[in-house]
């Protein structure tokens, strides 16, 4: 909402009686002027010119003596003219300034010698002299504020390119972060192996070079760290894959879940115990095929891994949807307690011993991290007794 404080560069106060204020050169030029040529036309004596603030009137330009008004005596929008001196005449003239919004500025107040009123050709002129004013008030306005605009425009064009500088130092220093992680876990994982490898094969030969001469229980021992050697090398290999994800293959192809599950059944070696059902009628999905087969050989793994069942059973089923390939896998295990649903997607969590289940607690994270990098979701459902429901929602496009 325009008020007089726009029109006007800056008003402090000075005390509790008195305000100040700066005008633009422009606008203080022009009031120079045209207080110049009442002066001259009128036969002024005094002059005032003032706008009218919410606090106060505020004296813009002045002439002579002081001219003194209040406020409440100033007519809102009437021109007025009355006698304040009778020998000799002096007549005041307090003309309103209204600029075209209706907003009132304020007034010209001026004090004449004369034996008459102004004339009507006097205040043809004198309306003329206030409408020049009026025009180069709002048009300087609509200067500064297009200078202002332009000023507010560069300031922000300036600071976003600030801020672009700064999330591409950020997004740079990150990425370095993260490709230095990536080199530390697959370097530091391709170098335990080989050392872990020649413990296995050393532990196998002395196996099989005592296992006649030791007695039973330390047979058992053996076969106890050669399970722990068989468990840290199954931790590193997972490890390594969920370094890789960032860096995984994404090349695309049209092929359906019952060609992916064949490829998953010979990696797993699947026990012919396991009765797998697919129901997806063959239909052809568009996926990045590697990061897709990766989410469901280990959502199978983890069904197959943890079915305390003598004849496990999983049924996959794809379900029509127009914004993503929906999938669901569904066990018939001892179920996950829905207290544990927040945990099983978390990096090394299992909710049985490693003993009782061998795995290493990575195989959901890093399918749940690879379909979030797809813009997918993952959700699970169970009550903890009657199996397991993971539903994969893999984006379409």
């Amino acid at each position: 909402m325009p008020n007089v404080e726009s029109y006007i560069e800056g008003v402090s106060l000075i005390d509790e009686q008195q305000l100040t204020t700066s005008l633009d050169n422009d606008i203080q030029t022009s009031l120079e002027s045209i207080a110049e040529l009442v002066l001259n036309i009128f036969d002024t004596t005094a002059l005032s010119i003032v706008a009218n603030l919410p606090q106060r009137i505020i004296e813009l330009y002045k002439f002579g003596s002081k001219i003194t008004v209040a406020k409440e005596q100033l007519p809102n929008d009437v021109f007025s003219e009355s006698i304040i001196e009778s020998n000799p005449k002096i007549f005041r003239v307090i003309s309103p300034i209204i600029l075209p919004s209706g907003l009132k500025f304020g007034w010209f107040i001026f004090d004449r010698s004369s034996d008459s009123l102004l004339t009507e050709k006097e205040q043809s002129i004198l309306n003329s002299l206030q409408k020049n004013f009026v025009n180069q008030l709002v048009q300087r306005k609509k200067q500064l504020e297009k200078i202002n605009s332009s000023k507010f425009h560069s300031t922000i064009f300036e600071q976003n390119k600030e801020d672009e500088i700064e999330k591409d130092h950020l997004l740079k220093k990150l990425q370095k972060v993260s490709d230095e992680l990536d080199e530390f876990t697959s370097i530091a994982s391709h170098d335990l192996k080989s050392p872990l490898n020649a413990i296995k094969r050393l532990l196998e030969w002395i196996y099989d070079d005592c296992k006649d001469l030791l007695p039973q229980e330390h047979l058992e021992n053996f076969q106890l760290v050669l399970s722990r050697a068989n468990r840290m090398q199954v931790l590193l290999e997972d490890l390594l894959s969920y370094s890789r994800i960032n860096s995984c293959d994404s090349t695309r192809a049209n092929i359906s879940l019952e060609s992916i599950y064949q490829d998953v059944e010979q990696i797993l070696e699947v026990p012919q115990t396991v009765t797998v059902d697919i129901h997806a009628n063959n239909e052809v999905l568009d996926i990045p095929l590697i990061p897709f087969k990766t989410v469901f050989q280990n959502l199978i793994s983890n069904a197959i891994k943890h079915n305390n069942k003598e004849h496990p059973v999983i049924d996959i089923s794809l379900i029509r949807s127009n914004q993503y390939y929906i999938i669901e896998i569904k066990d018939n295990g001892p179920g996950i307690d829905p207290k544990y649903f927040s945990l099983i997607f978390k990096l090394f969590q299992t909710l049985q011993s490693r003993d009782d289940v061998e795995g290493s607690g990575i195989g959901l994270c890093i399918a749940n991290k690879l379909i979030i990098n797809y813009s997918g979701k993952i959700e699970v459902a169970s009550d903890g007794k009657l199996g397991s429901t993971f539903t994969i929602y893999w984006p379409k496009f």
